[in-house]
C-alpha cells in the first residue's frame, strides 16, 4: 500500500517521500563508497535521537575540490568537530576550523581560505575521523556504495611497520583504511598509506618478462628468461656476478636472493643500492630502540634531522599528541631553511652538519665529566679509550663546522642528558652512517641506552630496510648478522643448503666492484638506482659498464629500460610473507590477492635455485622464514650484555640515491608533490 509505505518511511525516518528521495540521492553520492551503516545513523538508532525534528529545509554548501586529495561536503557536516580536533591535537597542522556560530557554523580550512594556503599536510586523519563523508578522499570518480572486499597487509612504504586495509571490487582497488595493528593499535595512517596505493590500478604494470632485442623489448616465456640467465651466469666467474635486493622487498625474497648468489652462484656479491658504500652505522640502529608506545611517556623530544611528520607520519601524531596532553617540550634540529616541523616545534635549532653536532656534544659532556659512570662501567669497557680519542680531536673545530654556538650546543647536550625521559627521534633519511655511530656513542655515555622512555629513536628509510642486515643482503653479513668470513658460518650455510662448497672471498666495497667494471651480469631486484640517483651522471656510467643487467620490478623504471632483460615481480600482500620494522618487530602477512603473474617473486627465485641444483621443497613463504630464522644466532642474556663505542673520525656522507632507492616512492613523491598522487 503506497500511502502506509509513505507514512511508515515518514514515521522512521523523519522524511516526507519528496525529502526521502532527495536524502537519497546525497547518500549515493558519499564517500563511502560501500555498503555499511554510517556513524551518524548508527549513533541516532542507538540512542533513539528523534530525526523527524530535523526536517525542512537546510542550508546549501558548495563542495569544495581546491585540495588534489581532500573533498570537503559541508552539506553531510554534523558539526562534531573531530576533524578540527584530530588536525590540531593529534597532527598539529591546525589547517581546519569552525567559523561562524549557531545556524550557520561551518567546517573550513583555516582563514576560510583553500585547504593548499594552510599547514595542511595531506595525512588523511580528517578522512578517517570523518562520520558523515562531509570529508572524504578526492578521486577521480567514487564507485557507487556497494560492497566491496578487504584484506589486510602491511604497508610497504616506510618503516613504521602499520597495517592496512585494502578494498577493491571487480579488480579495481577502491582505497586504503587503517587496521588496528601490532603497530598502529589505533588505526591511523599517514600519507603514504592513504594516497600511496593508486598504483595497484596501473595497468601499465610488467607482467611477463621482457628481453630486448634492437633497443626494443619483446616479451619471453620464463623459460627462455631463466635460460639466458643461466647461460650468462655460468659463461663468467662466479665473482663476476652481482646481486642487489631492495629495501622494499620482503624478509622471504631477500633470504632467497642472498641465498641463489651464494648457494647458487657460489659468490657473495650480494648487496643493496638503499645502503651501499654508506658505512656499517645504520645496522646496529635497531638495537635498544625506543619503542613505539613509550612515546606516551616522553618527557622531552628532540627531533634530529627527522620531518617525522612528513617521513614517517604515526609515530609523528604520537610525538605531537605527547606533547598537545602533557606539554612535553618538542626541539627540532635541523640542517633545512624550510622544516616542515618548524611550526610545531616548541624550539628549532638550525646548524649545518648533525655529524659534527654530535660529536662536538659528545666531547662536551667527557669534557665536563657529564657521562654516566655507573652505566659506562657496567657496560662499556672500553670506554676510556674511546674518551682519549674523543679529547684528543680538536672541538672548537667540531663546533665551528657543526654550525651551531656553544650556548646551543651546551643546553642540547645538557637538557638531553638531565632529562630521565629524554627521546631523541632521527631519520636515517637524514644522517650519514657516522653520524649514526656517534649517535648511538651519545645514548651510551648518557646511560639512557635500553632505558624506558629515554634514548634514541631511529626511523629507517623503507618498509623492510632492517631486514636486508638480518637476512643476510650484505656482501659481509650472514643471515642474523653472523660474518662471512668465519668458516664455521660458511660451513654451516652450506649444510644447511646441501651445498658442497661455498666461496669465503668477500669483497665490502661492493659499489667499487660496479665501478671498475668487475660486475659482468647484475641482478637488481626491486630497486631502482638510476631514476632514483642523486647524480644520474655517475650512476648511468656505472651501469653501462654492466655487461647483461637483469632487473626485476613492478614498472618499467629508469634502471629496468637500461636492462637486457626485465622480469615481473609481485606486489608483497600476493606472495605473503613478512617485514621487520625499525624496532625489529617481524609482521607476517598472508597471500591475500591473486598474482596476475604466471610466477610471482618467491616462485621465480626458487626456481632458479632449482635450476643452479640448489633444492628447498617450500610449501609456503613461511618455511621460507622458518629456515632463515634456523640460521640466525641466538641473543645473549641481558646480563652479559656489553655495548661498544664506535669512535669515528670524520663524516662520511655517502648519500647516492632517494626515495629509499625504490620506483613505488619515488613515484608518490613525485605525485604527491604535484598533487597527482
Amino acid at each position: 500500500d503506497p500511502v502506509k509505505r509513505d507514512n511508515f518511511d515518514e514515521v522512521e525516518l523523519g522524511y516526507s517521500p519528496e525529502s526521502a528521495a532527495k536524502e537519497t540521492l546525497r547518500c549515493m553520492e558519499c564517500g563511502c563508497t560501500e555498503l555499511h551503516t554510517c556513524d551518524l545513523k548508527k549513533y541516532a538508532t542507538q540512542y533513539q535521537a528523534d530525526q523527524k525534528r530535523f526536517g525542512g529545509d537546510y542550508k546549501t554548501y558548495p563542495v569544495r575540490f581546491d585540495h588534489p586529495f581532500v573533498e570537503i561536503d559541508n552539506n553531510k557536516c554534523i558539526l562534531c568537530s573531530r576533524c578540527v580536533r584530530i588536525c590540531s591535537e593529534v597532527v598539529g597542522a591546525n589547517a581546519l576550523g569552525l567559523v561562524n556560530r549557531g545556524f550557520d557554523t561551518y567546517v573550513t580550512p583555516s582563514l576560510d581560505g583553500s585547504l593548499t594556503e594552510t599547514n595542511c599536510e595531506s595525512c588523511g586523519m580528517c578522512i578517517d575521523t570523518c562520520p558523515t563523508g562531509a570529508i572524504t578522499e578526492y578521486v577521480p570518480f567514487k564507485p557507487a556504495p556497494v560492497k566491496s572486499d578487504t584484506f589486510k597487509t602491511i604497508c610497504n612504504y616506510c618503516s613504521v611497520g602499520c597495517e592496512i586495509n585494502v578494498h577493491h571490487q571487480w579488480g579495481f582497488f577502491n582505497r586504503v583504511t587503517g587496521s588496528r595493528g601490532l603497530i598502529n593499535k589505533d588505526g591511523s595512517i599517514c600519507r603514504f598509506g592513504k594516497f600511496g596505493y593508486r598504483y595497484l590500478n596501473d595497468r601499465t604494470r610488467i607482467t611477463r618478462p621482457l628481453v630486448k632485442e634492437n633497443g626494443q623489448f619483446k616479451e619471453i616465456s620464463f623459460q627462455e628468461a631463466f635460460a639466458l640467465i643461466l647461460n650468462k651466469i655460468q659463461s663468467v666467474d662466479p665473482d663476476e656476478n652481482g646481486f642487489y635486493a631492495g629495501a622494499r622487498l620482503t624478509n622471504e625474497e631477500i633470504y632467497l636472493i642472498q641465498k641463489l648468489a651464494r648457494a647458487g652462484v657460489k659468490t657473495n656479491n650480494i648487496s643493496s643500492f638503499h645502503y651501499m658504500d654508506r658505512g656499517s652505522g645504520y645496522m646496529p640502529n635497531s638495537v635498544n630502540n625506543v619503542s613505539f608506545e613509550q612515546i606516551k611517556m616522553g618527557k622531552k623530544f628532540y627531533l634530529l634531522g627527522s620531518d617525522i611528520n612528513m617521513e614517517h607520519g604515526v609515530p609523528g601524531f604520537y610525538v605531537y599528541n605527547t606533547h598537545f596532553l602533557t606539554k612535553a617540550p618538542i626541539v627540532a634540529i635541523t640542517t633545512h631553511d624550510n622544516s616542515s616541523m618548524a611550526h610545531k616545534a616548541t624550539d628549532l635549532l638550525r646548524i649545518q652538519s648533525y655529524y659534527f653536532f654530535i660529536k662536538a656534544a659528545i666531547y662536551y659532556l667527557l669534557d665536563n665529566n657529564k657521562e654516566n659512570r655507573v652505566f659506562l662501567d657496567d657496560h662499556c669497557p672500553e670506554y676510556e679509550s674511546y674518551r682519549d680519542q674523543v679529547l684528543a680531536e680538536d672541538f672548537k673545530l667540531m663546533l665551528e663546522r657543526s654550525g651551531c654556538s656553544y650556548e646551543q650546543l651546551a643546553g642540547f647536550a645538557d637538557g638531553f642528558n638531565l632529562e630521565p625521559h629524554a627521546i631523541l627521534v632521527y631519520s636515517e633519511k637524514h644522517l650519514s652512517g657516522n653520524a649514526c655511530h656517534e649517535l648511538r656513542n651519545l645514548a651510551l655515555i648518557t646511560g639512557k641506552a635500553g632505558k624506558t622512555a629515554a634514548g634514541l629513536l631511529s626511523l629507517k628509510e623503507k618498509n623492510n630496510s632492517h631486514g636486508i642486515f638480518d637476512m643476510g643482503g650484505c656482501a659481509a653479513l650472514a643471515p642474523g648478522g653472523r660474518p662471512m668470513t668465519d668458516h664455521s658460518v660458511i660451513s654451516s650455510l652450506a649444510n644447511a643448503w646441501g651445498v658442497e662448497r661455498m666461496s669465503d672471498h668477500v669483497e665490502q666495497e661492493q659499489f667499487s666492484l660496479l665501478k671498475n667494471g668487475d660486475i659482468k651480469n647484475a641482478f637488481i631486484f626491486s630497486e631502482d638506482p638510476l631514476g632514483c640517483a642523486i647524480d644520474k651522471e655517475s650512476i648511468k656510467e656505472v651501469l653501462d659498464k654492466i655487461d647483461f643487467l637483469v632487473v626485476q620490478d613492478l614498472f618499467m623504471s629508469e634502471t629496468a629500460q637500461e636492462a637486457q632483460l626485465v622480469l615481473p615481480a609481485s606486489v608483497h600482500f600476493e606472495t605473503g610473507g613478512s617485514f621487520t620494522n625499525s624496532q625489529k618487530f617481524i609482521q607476517q602477512f598472508a597471500a591475500s590477492y591473486q598474482s596476475p603473474l604466471e610466477m610471482n617473486t618467491v616462485e621465480q627465485l626458487v626456481e632458479l635455485l632449482s635450476l643452479l641444483g640448489v633444492k628447498s621443497g617450500y610449501a609456503s613463504t613461511a618455511d621460507i622464514l622458518l629456515e632463515a630464522a634456523g640460521l640466525m644466532r641466538g641473543v645473549p642474556d641481558r646480563e652479559s650484555i656489553v655495548f661498544a663505542l664506535h669512535h669515528t673520525s670524520d663524516d662520511n656522507k655517502a648519500r647516492r640515491y632517494d626515495h629509499g632507492c625504490d620506483v613505488l616512492t619515488k613515484r608518490f613523491e613525485t605525485n604527491f608533490n604535484t598533487g597527482t598522487a
